[in-house]
């Protein structure tokens, strides 16, 4: 089955796709056509897109996030079911608050918070300074530091946690090299303990991984991922470092769990 899901919002339209996809997630077997549609300015706009779902393929339905109060009253028009996501929610919360809601566009993922949006850049230079172990001498500045073997996820968690939610995350790869008889842990970060966590992953998944990148090469092999995975194992327990599995993991759920260790 392949329904079509408009995403429509006076915004970015983010928040409609992210909770869109965690919900179809729930129906397996859908292949749905994406559609798309931020930053929808007015009535007009908004007719067209409604004639094109009444022409469209059926079913459809229509995801909207529009903080414009006049574009919710609109969506009544709708020739295809709506999930209205603020007017499901503004009126309870109005209640709850005891305050009407403003109905400002763009907030949720605009530049708003001046502070919040700089602290994510800062964020975000000081993990691309501090990718696979780079820049080490500033690296006491960390929130959080990232060890594993490479392919385990360092690189794309340490950037969502960075662009998500400001955080100062650098990660350190840790090649075989490393990881040979009683190798310690590298001195500059020794006093960073408490920020420490290592990222674990099965062999055979980390195989699969690698194969992606580097096909029938011996880094992709599965007897060097396990010798690899091995060492690790034995580097993490000897340095008393806490370790996460991310084999079945996606970078969110990794990001996640790696907020609650350090929470």
């Amino acid at each position: 089955m392949q329904p079509q899901i408009y995403l429509l919002s006076d915004g970015t339209g983010i928040t409609a796709e992210t909770l869109a996809r965690t919900l179809i997630t729930q129906f397996e077997g859908l292949h749905p056509g994406w559609h798309l549609r931020p930053f929808v300015r007015g009535p007009q706009q908004l007719d067209e897109l409604f004639e094109r779902m009444r022409a469209g393929p059926q079913p459809a339905l229509a995801v909207a996030t529009f903080a414009d109060a006049e574009l919710r009253q609109q969506l009544r028009q709708c020739p295809i079911p709506v999930l209205d996501i603020f007017s499901d929610h503004l009126e309870q919360l109005e209640q709850v608050f005891g305050r009407k809601a403003e109905s400002v566009s763009g907030r949720a993922h605009g530049i708003g918070d001046i502070a919040r949006y700089d602290r994510r850049i800062e964020a975000l230079n000081f993990t691309l300074a501090h990718d696979d172990g780079l820049a080490t001498g500033d690296v006491g500045h960390a929130e959080v530091v990232l060890m594993g073997v490479s392919r385990s996820g360092k690189t794309p968690t340490c950037l969502y946690l960075a662009m998500n939610y400001g955080m100062f995350a650098a990660n350190y790869p840790l090649i075989p090299e490393d990881l040979r008889g009683d190798t310690r842990l590298p001195g500059s970060l020794r006093g960073l303990r408490n920020r420490l966590l290592g990222l674990v992953i099965s062999p055979e998944r980390l195989a699969d991984i690698r194969e992606g990148r580097r096909p029938g090469s011996r880094y992709a092999s599965l007897p060097q991922c396990r010798a690899e995975c091995l060492a690790i194992d034995e580097f993490l327990f000897r340095e008393r470092i806490p370790r996460l599995d991310v084999t079945h993991l996606s970078v969110e759920e990794i990001a996640t769990r790696v907020r609650a260790e350090l929470a």
